[in-house]
């Protein structure tokens, strides 16, 4: 491990090997064997455990040292039949996989399909009968995550997979890492400090980390005096939930404090607010005041990037600001989840995927990048072939059916 400054430490402390990862020694070898073996007796794995014990770093990490490439979907954002298809699809036969990665390494490729029980809402209908025919027509091994696999809906998906326990890490286990990063932070814990934070995180290496920095970093000393602000993290809360409690809170420092203890991802929780905004301030005045203090929370979270993680609390602090603007008028209302930009992304994921592996065949052969290639050559080709579809051009640029199809139907470029 070596230190970088003004990093998040979940991150600068992230395993890079699986060695690294702490605890579940079982699960880890049970998952490598699986892994290693050529003639797997069940084509798919569901890692299930509580969140901040490894399980997708233990992904991550084993695929990186056996040299497998990873396909990844997070199950909670592309949860339907069809978008669960549109990509996992082509993602599961060898010769899509080869437009998916420029540099495919020896071992091939795995698709690994985190939060898997994000799938089983009432607006994700068909999505686990779709992971079971992938499951069964894959060629490439399937690697899921949940938190709780004991959904109603993920029964049949269980069946169809080798389970691998994750259990709570162990408090002795934490308390180790959390000593070694102190060592190379070069700060002075006391003992009983490093056990409430370990006692506290409840398993959860992840917000044991969070907690150490948070505490220590400003002064590097931690005593057991400076813990007892703790409280329990609400790890498993959904983004539904946190945008309830963010927009019903009544003052700024109710906000402040809910978002402080919040596991969701920043960048798509400031989208998510943004978009919800227009019904909760239906007045235009309040509504302009709200996106006021919007736009200084982007601003902040921009300079924040992935290292000015002091700012943070100006961060909150402006998306508290927003919530406030007029407390007593919250009404409940229906969320938009997820944000707007994310689904409008993820609905042209496909598109973009088939013009880039296009690009990358006209500027194989025109010896062009593949900006060019989009810009220059594609609107003529795509003119040349909406007239002549067997134009000798398909043969020469090793196009497939479907993508002359893709070329000769594309409204734009």
């Amino acid at each position: 491990m070596q230190a970088q400054t003004d990093l998040l430490w979940v991150e600068k402390y992230r395993p890079k090997k699986i060695d690294d990862i702490t605890g579940n020694d079982e699960a880890k070898a049970l998952f490598l064997e699986w892994l290693k073996n050529k003639r797997h007796t069940k084509k798919a794995v569901l890692l299930y455990g509580p969140p901040g014990v490894g399980k997708t770093a233990l992904v991550l990490s084993a695929s990186r040292e056996l040299g497998f490439s990873v396909i990844e979907m997070n199950a909670s954002d592309t949860r339907s039949e069809k978008a669960i298809n549109a990509i996992a699809k082509p993602a599961t036969s060898y010769k899509a996989l080869d437009n998916f990665t420029e540099n495919a390494k020896v071992s091939g490729n795995v698709l690994f399909l985190d939060e898997v029980d994000g799938i089983a809402g009432n607006e994700d209908r068909g999505g686990v009968n779709a992971i079971l025919k992938i499951i069964e027509a894959s060629l490439v091994p399937i690697i899921m995550a949940a938190n709780d696999p004991d959904i109603e809906k993920l029964r049949p998906l269980k069946k169809e997979c080798l389970l691998i326990r994750f259990q709570q890490v162990r408090i002795p286990l934490i308390i180790a890492l959390l000593q070694k990063i102190c060592l190379l932070e070069h700060i002075t814990a006391e003992f009983e400090a490093l056990e409430r934070i370990a006692q506290n995180s409840k398993g959860d290496v992840r917000s044991a980390i969070n907690d150490l920095q948070s505490l220590s970093e400003e002064n590097h000393r931690l005593s057991l005096q400076d813990t007892m602000m703790l409280t329990s993290r609400n790890k498993d809360i959904s983004m539904d939930e946190t945008l309830r409690r963010y927009f019903s809170t009544q003052n700024i420092a109710e906000t402040s404090t809910m978002l402080a203890f919040s596991s969701v991802d920043y960048d798509d929780f400031l989208l998510s607010i943004s978009d919800n905004l227009p019904k909760r301030y239906t007045d235009l005045t309040e509504l302009a005041k709200a996106y006021d203090y919007i736009s200084h929370a982007d601003l902040f979270r921009g300079r924040i990037g992935t290292e000015n993680w002091h700012l943070l609390k100006y961060f909150y602090n402006a998306l508290a600001e927003a919530s406030a603007v007029n407390p007593q008028s919250y009404k409940p209302f229906t969320f938009v989840t997820p944000p707007i930009r994310i689904i409008t992304l993820f609905w042209t994921k496909g598109k973009r995927t088939m013009l880039d592996t296009i690009c990358g065949k006209i500027g194989a052969q025109c010896h062009v990048s593949h900006k060019t290639a989009k810009h220059d050559f594609v609107p003529y080709i795509r003119a040349i072939l909406q007239k002549k579809p067997k134009s000798p051009l398909v043969v020469w640029f090793k196009f497939t059916p479907e993508e002359v199809d893709f070329l000769t139907k594309m409204s734009r470029y």
